[in-house]
């Protein structure tokens, strides 16, 4: 009865909050400047609320759940790409990183699809073990990517706003949490299952807490407006161009 209680907090103590980052997002405009995050606040409140609906019917909550499961992994990658991109926008305009980046994440992506796909587990099928070696894979990108911008943002010092580095910094702490969780699973099996099956839920809140800061925090004026000049996009070459110098004088020293 414990069990039941707490899952039923963390499942609608999380769709009160998602709802209300949906609602300030819509006070603050910000629908147009992060409409996939949006969609993915959106997709996450509706999917909850179905599979909650369904639960006391196995039968259908076994579809409900693995048919949208798909898009909330997709929408998830998406949603953090789209802040990487408002910040990082300079890096864009250079070739092999426009065809790098999104190539690795969609290679990532495609390469666990695939490989659940050609060789399944027995006991599942060919499309369920698809959607979850993508929905397993997808949590190390967002990871991955998350990483990558705090880096990025330490080496060229990128200008602070709120809203694109928090968004980040949540889908970071949720996807640390599912990797977690996924690694006490192969690693301690049912010695731990309690944390291994609350852990997600218990990260995410910290995650939404983190999205919420964000919506009811005032960003400095100066960055309302995401600015692509040619002055910053050289500035940003520039640092790139001296870095990989530098990397290169590390490597031939090695």
């Amino acid at each position: 009865m414990l069990m039941y209680w707490l899952g039923l907090t963390l499942q609608w103590g999380s769709v009160a909050l998602l709802a209300w980052i949906f609602i300030l997002m819509g006070r603050k405009h910000l629908y147009h400047r992060f409409p996939l995050f949006a969609a993915y606040i959106a997709v996450v409140i509706v999917r909850t609320v179905l599979c909650s609906v369904f639960l006391s019917r196995p039968h259908a909550y076994f579809y409900v759940f693995w048919i949208t499961q798909p898009f909330e992994t997709l929408l998830a990658v998406l949603a953090v790409h789209e802040s990487f991109l408002a910040v990082f926008r300079g890096f864009y305009h250079l070739t092999w990183f426009r065809l790098l980046f999104p190539g690795a994440i969609v290679t990532a992506l495609a390469y666990a699809a695939w490989k659940a796909w050609a060789h399944p587990p027995i006991h599942a099928t060919r499309w369920g073990a698809a959607i979850i070696s993508t929905a397993i894979a997808s949590q190390y990108v967002v990871l991955g990517i998350c990483i990558l911008f705090f880096f990025l943002e330490r080496v060229f010092s990128a200008r602070w706003r709120l809203y694109e580095f928090r968004i980040v910094f949540g889908f970071g702490i949720a996807a640390l949490g599912n990797v977690a969780a996924g690694l006490i699973r192969s690693e301690l099996g049912q010695r731990l299952s309690f944390l291994s099956t609350y852990l997600p839920a218990l990260v995410f809140l910290l995650t939404l807490a983190v999205w919420l800061s964000a919506m009811v925090g005032d960003e400095p004026a100066q960055t309302h407006v995401i600015a692509d000049t040619a002055e910053e996009r050289r500035a940003i070459l520039e640092s790139l161009r001296y870095h990989m110098q530098v990397l290169r004088r590390f490597v031939g020293k090695k």
